[in-house]
């Protein structure tokens, strides 16, 4: 009698930590899942490239993210390399308020190359995206009388990406979008 007393509490304790316990596992891995970031591409992280020697008026952009990041120095409207297309080369927005000169579309594109155009806002910002790791390089650029320029460093994994400049509005939502494609 007494052992099949101890058998029915031993029961009933089974019957309440089970659940207990499984939902305490389930629990655990939705946090762990949640926690930990999923990064692909490669595994060595970017490092970021000295800054070059830059004037007073140059501004140094800062990356939104560390995975994947390059850097920029804004030229506030001085473009250090002249543009040597014609007008009909160059990619504008469909409301024709940002226009990019360089690079031109399908051009390569390398480290250390010039970003510029003309644009009708206040800032630009730009998206460099490599087609196997994502983004690699990304910023904000100050458009002085009407012209933007920037020195855009990065790291490329692929031959090809696309290079997204834009605008935004005050609810951050981009606007006035160019696209276009790049190789590295």
């Amino acid at each position: 009698m007494i052992n099949k007393r101890k058998q029915n509490r031993f029961r009933k304790m089974l019957l309440v930590a089970l659940p207990v316990a499984v939902l305490a596992v389930v629990a655990g891995l939705v946090w762990h899942h949640h926690e930990t970031p999923k990064v692909s591409g490669p595994t060595t992280p970017i490092s970021q490239l000295p800054a070059s020697s830059s004037s007073p008026n140059q501004k140094k952009l800062s990356p939104t993210s560390t995975v994947n990041q390059g850097t920029a120095t804004d030229n506030n409207g001085t473009v250090p390399v002249p543009v040597t297309s014609s007008p009909g080369q160059w990619t504008q927005s469909q409301s024709g308020l940002i226009v990019v000169q360089q690079p031109l579309s399908n051009a390569t594109f390398k480290s250390g190359d010039t970003l510029s155009g003309t644009a009708k806002v206040d800032q630009v910002q730009y998206t460099l995206i490599d087609n196997q790791v994502g983004v690699i390089s990304q910023g904000t650029i100050n458009v002085v009388n009407g012209v933007y320029s920037a020195t855009v460093h990065f790291t490329p994994y692929a031959s090809t990406g696309r290079l997204d400049v834009f605008s935004t509005n005050t609810d951050g939502q981009e606007n006035n979008e160019v696209q276009l494609p790049v190789n590295f």
